[in-house]
């Protein structure tokens, strides 16, 4: 009787250990990056907001090389580093459920045409002001993959001021997002990090010259940045996260 009771004992402590050691699986839902730059910092004036959407606009203004990069970066490196198991990007892009989604706060085309995101291949444009209202919406999804929680990837720029009023000089910084939700919409982190380009540029006129040859590579040294400090912070972002995961 006793024997009975130690392999009792025993085998509820393998079991429990076995569900303990059993991973969240969480699926990424949305990774773009925003192609209209934040100006809060440099100028609000209605002419710059013009200028800031025609360079949204321009087709020599792409932000796939940057984000590219920051994609290669958060599948190899970062996503080792948080206690979940990740679904396989083509199984949430192929689900059909997906594909036949549509946000309530999705993409939208700029004043020429022209998209205002750019976006990994397959992705889904879900923004953060309607990111509850989309949790909700993207339940089914999140069933028919399995998953624990749901997580958006985003990339912003915005422009960083230097010096006095039109003597100055600028530089962009780039930002990343990164939220995690429950399948029921329980919030599990935000987080955000951001890091400036080596590159600066002189203001003319107190604004920055808003064109490709110029804000491109801006954008380019920024995001090069914001994956260094992201390799040096990981660990303690995945630290905390891990614990209001379990």
């Amino acid at each position: 009787m006793k024997n009975l009771k130690i392999a009792a004992i025993f085998l509820l402590i393998i079991s429990s250990g076995i569900a303990h050691s059993q991973k969240k699986k969480v699926a990424v839902i949305a990774f773009y990056a925003d192609k209209v730059i934040d100006l809060s910092e440099v100028d609000a004036s209605a002419d710059f907001i013009a200028k800031n959407t025609a360079l949204s606009d321009n087709p020599d203004f792409n932000l796939s090389n940057p984000l590219n990069k920051f994609h290669e970066a958060f599948f190899n490196n970062y996503v080792n580093e948080f206690d979940f198991e990740l679904v396989p990007e083509e199984k949430v892009l192929e689900l059909p459920e997906y594909k036949k989604f549509k946000a309530e706060y999705g993409d939208y085309k700029n004043i020429g045409g022209q998209e205002a995101f750019e976006t990994i291949d397959g992705y889904k444009v879900i923004q953060s002001y309607g990111e509850r209202l989309e949790v909700k919406n993207i339940k089914p999804i999140a069933e028919a993959l399995g998953v624990d929680a749901i997580m958006f990837v985003r990339l912003n720029y915005r422009f960083n001021k230097t010096g006095i009023g039109k003597l100055g000089y600028f530089s962009i910084q780039a930002v990343v997002s990164l939220s995690l939700y429950s399948k029921n919409n329980k919030s599990i982190f935000q987080f955000s990090e951001l890091a400036g380009s080596k590159k600066k540029a002189a203001m003319v006129g107190g604004l920055p010259v808003m064109t490709p040859k110029k804000i491109q590579p801006m954008c380019d040294s920024a995001t090069d940045e914001l994956i260094k400090d992201m390799n040096k912070k990981i660990d303690r972002l995945s630290k905390k996260a891990n614990k209001k995961l379990n």
